[in-house]
């Protein structure tokens, strides 16, 4: 096990963060999302962060923490990885913070940071194992992004909100139509689930062009 992280450490450290991102979003399938992020979790950050400019979680705490002004407000970070968003939330006061990712690697690293009171490994593709409206906000930040999960996690995130609970996430403007988010979202809100509060697109990157929309959205 020990030779297995070394081994990752140093072949994420020999490649450039464009490499990083170019592969990632060259994964066909869950099994090769899971060894990705099972290889680049104790580099994700240096990699995201320092080398790309990675700013979108950010973006969406500070979003996220102008609707949610109650700091004791309950928080699901969907997608959460390494926990770049939470981590950002919890500089502004948030302390009750759950997450879910795929990658029980990434949990790891996310676990290490000791600001989330519960982590769960899981598909967001597939049913959450939560209780309906049981959170204030959800948080996404990077997991509509490569096209490996389509906007069918939307229904689950609006039922464990709680009513005038806010969704504050990132959707690549690649995915926006093809994959059929704005018709769910025009669908949410038509079905008088949801509400829109802004949407407006931006980079995700510090100084690289705009890469997708900033989605803040109310449950009825």
């Amino acid at each position: 096990m020990s030779s297995d992280k070394s081994d990752s450490k140093s072949d994420s450290a020999s490649v450039t963060a464009d490499d990083f991102v170019q592969e990632a979003y060259h994964l066909e399938n869950t099994h090769e999302m899971v060894d990705f992020y099972r290889k680049w979790a104790a580099d994700y950050d240096r990699q995201m962060l320092d080398q790309r400019g990675y700013t979108a979680p950010s973006s969406i705490a500070a979003i996220l923490s102008e609707q949610l002004p109650d700091t004791q407000a309950s928080v699901l970070d969907v997608g959460c990885g390494t926990g770049l968003t939470c981590r950002l939330l919890a500089e502004r006061g948030f302390s009750q913070l759950d997450g879910i990712d795929l990658s029980q690697e990434m949990i790891d690293v996310a676990r290490e940071r000791g600001i989330y009171r519960n982590l769960l490994q899981g598909d967001v593709n597939e049913p959450l194992q939560i209780e309906t409206a049981s959170y204030d906000g959800v948080v996404s930040s990077g997991t509509f992004t490569h096209g490996h999960v389509g906007p069918a996690p939307l229904d689950e995130i609006f039922r464990v909100l709680k009513p005038g609970g806010v969704l504050a996430c990132t959707v690549h403007q690649d995915l926006w139509q093809s994959m059929g988010f704005e018709d769910r979202f025009a669908a949410l809100v038509d079905e008088g689930i949801a509400s829109l509060v802004s949407l407006e697109l931006g980079s995700y990157y510090r100084d690289k062009p705009v890469e997708g929309w900033f989605c803040v959205y109310r449950k009825v």
